[in-house]
């Protein structure tokens, strides 16, 4: 983002012209169609105003045809993936980040997400969900066959979100183990979620984390693997099924790069070419912990840190992976 009285008269309202009552809203649809017809719309209306363009390029998302944006968010998680000019979201950070998620989104140049996936229900990977929801056109929103009576736990998801959905013209799709969704000419498969095997356990916040949607995008010979929240139990659940058909180019580590994901376990099928991690600066948890650290590096990954690097884009062309990240303080490598 004054009347003037004749003397002698009874004051009124001044009537002005019509065409100037109408001004205001022939500049708003101008600069809507602006916004609409150009990529880079949103980017010169934001500097114009004097905010920050730390997000994502549009231009660079539109060069190549495989792209997957790790948005820096704080501490949470936000994916962006597109392929020939089709997005997928997967999932919407914390709540206090949800106007910069926006913000981010629309600096890429996104007016519609095929898909719009939430993992699990906790707070930093769903609260922007409604916003994204208000704010963009999605297709499918795809979340997994969450089980809390089974679980014992309390996390839910936002209050009001499948309605909201509902209103917007979006469906809620609950995802099943090998449903293959598409996404331009690649490919989005459901991995593995929701397992009430995984439950088990004394950490209830773990339960939920193994519940998260893992899942794999396919374009071409490139290969990236999102487990969520997912930690060591569901993590060698994959390993089991998969096997080395889980190998991956680049690897979003599990958990933020918490001590109980990322294990050896995954990483010796995955062996990724590079591994992105979302976390927030100086965060709370010591996100990432130094043995994934430990664990990403001994399995050969170039490792990507959004606390450290902000938003970093992956392209994939001509069977070459390459970053680029809105903040080089330290390009941990």
């Amino acid at each position: 983002m004054v009347s003037m009285m004749k003397p002698n008269h009874t004051p009124r309202r001044r009537r002005f012209p019509w065409c100037i009552a109408l001004l205001p809203f022939v500049l708003l649809l101008a600069i809507a169609s602006f916004v609409v017809e150009s990529r880079s719309g949103w980017a010169d209306l934001y500097r114009a105003a004097g905010i920050s363009l730390d997000g994502p390029d549009a231009a660079l998302l539109a060069q190549s045809p495989t792209t997957v944006t790790v948005l820096d968010i704080g501490q949470g998680d936000a994916v962006l993936l597109g392929q020939d000019g089709e997005y997928c979201l997967i999932d919407t950070g914390p709540s206090d980040a949800k106007d910069d998620l926006v913000r981010d989104l629309q600096l890429a140049g996104i007016a519609k997400l095929d898909y719009l996936v939430l993992t699990h229900p906790h707070a930093d990977h769903t609260g922007g969900a409604k916003e994204v929801l208000r704010n963009f056109s999605v297709g499918q929103l795809l979340i997994p066959p969450w089980d809390a009576e089974a679980s014992g736990e309390t996390a839910d998801w936002p209050r009001g979100l499948f309605e909201l959905a509902e209103q917007q013209g979006t469906a809620v799709t609950v995802a099943e183990d090998g449903t293959v969704y598409s996404l331009g000419s690649g490919t989005l498969t459901i991995l593995q979620g929701g397992e009430s095997e995984l439950y088990n356990t004394d950490d209830s916040s773990t339960h939920v984390n193994n519940a998260s949607l893992c899942t794999m995008f396919e374009a071409g010979s490139f290969r990236y693997l999102s487990t969520g929240d997912a930690e060591a139990q569901a993590e060698q659940r994959l390993a089991d099924r998969y096997g080395k058909t889980l190998h991956a180019t680049l690897f979003k580590a599990g958990h933020h790069g918490s001590s109980t994901s990322s294990t050896d376990a995954l990483l010796q099928v995955v062996q990724p070419q590079a591994a992105a991690i979302s976390c927030g600066l100086n965060n709370d948890y010591g996100h990432p912990h130094a043995r994934a650290l430990q664990r990403l590096t001994a399995a050969g990954a170039d490792i990507y840190r959004t606390d450290t690097m902000g938003t970093i884009t992956f392209t994939y062309q001509n069977d070459t992976l390459t970053a680029a990240a809105t903040d080089t303080l330290d390009a941990a490598a």
